[in-house]
């Protein structure tokens, strides 16, 4: 059985984070990023569930309407439908760019197979996952809104949907492509004596975790690079996954990390 790998495209790298609902241009796109996708598997011998964010799309509706917060206000309810369909309009064009490309795209919405319980996903089913997985499709899932049994609404952030796929499937790696080229001491687009950190494990992930925050350049309702970095550490530890955070605005990036290949220092290990 091939191994599988669990990808998170990051929202900054295929919108434009200071135009609300708009795509990224330029040399990195949802296009040329599928594109290396697609040579990688073609060559790779890996199996592949895709995770994207939200960036420019959903993370405006969902700060405006202060979605995490539950349906606490008058406008709750419409503000969190508007936010998932604004996530599922990302994600169509996500598919639709796969398409374009001959790739067996299947999207998964989080809202339509999962439960969260105080901002955590608790309940949920993988089989038809699992099933498309075994038909060679490649899964698609994506931050989303869900219902939550305490506050009956919440953010199910990207990573926490892949987490959520860790406890249903074994991966060997999970790779997390953002902005920036792995993790660094501060953040390195407004520090420029940011150092950059080759490996994290149990012996500094505390240490690490207190220079990473929510950046200052974007809307991030789902915590920042700290809860992303916090999060793939647990998975990594639950799992035994080896664990990857690297620039996915680097053209070639993302196919050299899928298949072994890239340089050390443009990446960042996360490991038990």
């Amino acid at each position: 059985m091939k191994d599988l790998y669990l990808l998170k495209v990051g929202g900054s790298a295929i919108t434009d984070l200071s135009k609300p609902n708009t795509l990224a241009s330029g040399e990195v796109t949802i296009a040329t990023i599928l594109s290396e996708i697609k040579e990688a598997i073609s060559s790779g011998g890996f199996n592949l569930i895709i995770g994207h964010g939200s960036g420019s799309f959903a993370h405006v509706p969902a700060a405006q309407y202060k979605v995490n917060d539950g349906l606490k206000y008058e406008n709750s309810r419409v503000g969190a439908i508007i936010t998932h369909m604004t996530a599922k309009r990302l994600d169509d064009e996500f598919i639709n760019e796969g398409i374009k490309l001959d790739m067996p795209l299947y999207p998964f919405s989080p809202s339509g197979f999962s439960v969260s319980s105080g901002n955590a996903i608790s309940e949920g089913f993988y089989k038809h996952i699992s099933t498309a997985l075994e038909n060679g499709f490649i899964p698609v899932v994506h931050g989303d809104v869900v219902i939550d049994m305490d506050k009956g609404v919440s953010i199910a952030s990207t990573e926490k949907v892949l987490d959520f796929m860790s406890k249903g499937f074994v991966p060997k790696k999970i790779f997390y492509g953002s902005d920036t080229d792995g993790i660094f001491t501060s953040d390195p687009n407004e520090y420029r004596d940011a150092e950059h950190i080759n490996a994290i494990n149990g012996s500094n992930i505390e240490n690490v975790l207190k220079g990473t925050g929510v950046s200052k350049r974007r809307i991030d309702v789902t915590g920042g690079m700290n809860t992303k970095l916090s999060l793939l550490y647990e998975t990594c530890k639950r799992t035994g996954a080896e664990g990857y955070i690297f620039n996915l605005k680097r053209p070639g990036m993302l196919r050299a990390m899928l298949l072994g290949i890239a340089s050390p220092e443009l990446y960042t290990k996360v490991e038990k």
